[in-house]
């Protein structure tokens, strides 16, 4: 099993994640493990991101946006140490989210409670 440690800003602090590459038959997943209590906490249920066809799907919970915004985050950071293009629905997530932000990849209503 291969891993992968990522780098990630997420609401003001830098975090780390390791990623765990488990192959299957039709794909690979990538199981995020977040190095803080509270974001891992966060991201419980949610934590895998599939590889199909040399590209990444990263599914979120419109219900969950906090936990959605993490886990776009890692996945964009993810799309760019691969070097390969990661969806989340039908739109690409573009390796310069922590620029630009995530609101314009998604269509979950941003809240604000830093």
């Amino acid at each position: 099993m291969k891993k992968i440690d990522i780098q990630f800003d997420f609401k003001g602090g830098r975090h780390e994640a390791i990623v765990r590459i488990i192959k299957k038959a039709a794909v690979r997943e990538y199981h995020i493990t977040v190095l803080d209590w509270n974001l891992e906490r966060l991201l419980y249920g949610n934590e895998v991101i599939e590889e199909k066809d040399q590209v990444l799907h990263a599914n979120v919970l419109p219900e969950k946006p906090d936990q959605a915004e993490l886990k776009l985050i890692i996945a964009a950071k993810l799309s760019s140490y691969l070097k390969i293009p990661c969806f989340t629905g039908n739109q690409c997530l573009a390796t310069d989210i922590e620029e630009k932000g995530w609101e314009h990849l998604h269509p979950i209503a941003r809240h604000h409670n830093y």
